[in-house]
């Protein structure tokens, strides 16, 4: 593997929400295919109690609110993106690529996500609340897990010296801008445009 992919594999997820534990999945699962079918803003608790076959009470127990089974979706989301997009990094990436591979993998793998896509489509009203009301929050947490591993890379002489935090929350922002208004050209051609005149050491 090459030195851009073991720098970017990952290896503890840090800074996002947890894992939301399996035991509690299948009321997840249960909640997307209700979203699929209805869109977020007409799937409410009962929907998904009946979806997975079970009382109201037990999801408002297991699960919470729709406002807390949104989170635990994107928190379930986010972790997966973790351990399954680096594997989307060549073999003989540079760092710049291996950041390239990474933010377009991880756009694809979100936009092609049932809910997302749901909402993408049905409900931009409610992409515009969450960017109101979660998207500082979201970038905060990605800044924090990730910025490590670009100063690494930077120490490495792998990326170009300059702030970490920074230069990770420029990739945040961008990989989140992208995930709601893809670009006119390939993710990344787009991306390979951007980032390697400020990444390439």
């Amino acid at each position: 593997m090459a030195a851009g992919a073991t720098v970017f594999a990952f290896p503890e997820v840090g800074g996002l929400p947890p894992n939301p534990e399996a035991s509690v999945w299948p009321y997840l699962d249960a909640a997307v295919r209700c979203i699929e079918r209805f869109g977020w803003r007409r799937t409410s608790v009962q929907d998904v109690a009946r979806e997975a076959g079970v009382e109201r009470t037990t999801v408002y127990r297991r699960v919470g609110s729709m406002d807390d089974i949104f989170r635990l979706l994107v928190a379930r989301e986010l972790n997966e993106l973790m351990v399954t997009v680096p594997s989307r990094i060549p073999v003989n990436a540079t760092a710049a690529e291996a950041v390239v591979a990474l933010v377009a993998g991880s756009i694809e793998h979100s936009r092609a996500h049932p809910v997302l896509a749901k909402v993408l489509a049905d409900e931009p009203d409610v992409v515009a609340s969450f960017v109101a009301d979660g998207l500082a929050d979201l970038v905060e947490r990605a800044t924090t897990t990730l910025s490590p591993l670009v100063a690494n890379a930077m120490a490495a002489g792998m990326i170009a010296k300059r702030d970490p935090v920074v230069v990770t929350d420029w990739v945040v922002r961008t990989a989140l801008t992208l995930l709601v208004a893809p670009p006119p050209v390939p993710i990344e051609q787009y991306l390979s445009e951007v980032f390697a005149p400020v990444l390439n050491p």
